[in-house]
């Protein structure tokens, strides 16, 4: 690698090993080259993620393979108001668990929004596309990493919207929760069963 810094995860790939970063400075000189064929993903990257990164409004993440900028996503802390039908689901899931586990401990979720991860961008160089490597960021990282930031931070699973890429996140295990008039949807991964299940064990944890 061309920088010193330690990478903050290690995924393995049909590629080999590529590894992620936090973004910095190290790799801005492959920002600019970066090209994945949607231009609003081509100029976040290039115009907005570093300052954005800085000021606190979200976090982004660098997939480097091959010393190549491969992809990346950003992620933001989201409240999202949820159709009632949706979260009426959501209740008795978590119902259920409580009763699985003889919890009489009392919970409500009539908000009107409900607090989760926003995938904001996630892009993957057209050098890579069509090799694996997108399915497998989601998998090997993007979930476990958004899994984490729930237990940790507080959050029922991973929002995104997207316009063009509605069965890449569908074979992904994500659900269709909201379409537009525009043509883009609104997807959402759970993770609210995880959550509990960590916290349940952590919470009795001698």
């Amino acid at each position: 690698m061309s920088t010193n810094i330690q990478p903050y995860d290690t995924i393995s790939t049909p590629l080999g090993n590529c590894y992620i970063y936090t973004i910095h400075s190290s790799f801005l000189n492959k920002l600019g080259s970066f090209d994945c064929g949607e231009e609003e993903q081509n100029d976040f990257i290039k115009r907005f993620a570093v300052g954005h990164y800085l000021a606190g409004i979200n976090h982004t993440f660098l997939l480097i393979c091959n010393n190549d900028l491969a992809g990346f996503v950003s992620f933001s802390s989201y409240s999202y108001a949820f159709a009632e039908g949706f979260i009426g689901k959501i209740r008795e899931a978590i119902r259920e668990e409580f009763n699985k586990k003889g919890l009489p401990h009392k919970f409500d979720i009539n908000f009107k929004k409900l607090p989760v991860i926003l995938l904001g961008q996630l892009g993957i160089d057209k050098r890579y596309q069509g090799r694996g490597i997108g399915s497998v960021f989601v998998r090997s990282f993007i979930i476990p990493y958004s899994l984490g930031y729930c237990i940790r931070d507080s959050c029922i699973g991973i929002l995104v919207y997207t316009k063009t890429s509605k069965g890449f996140y569908e074979k992904l295990g994500f659900q269709l929760i909201y379409e537009d008039k525009n043509g883009g949807a609104n997807y959402f991964y759970s993770l609210y069963k995880n959550v509990l299940e960590v916290r349940y064990r952590t919470f009795l944890a001698q």
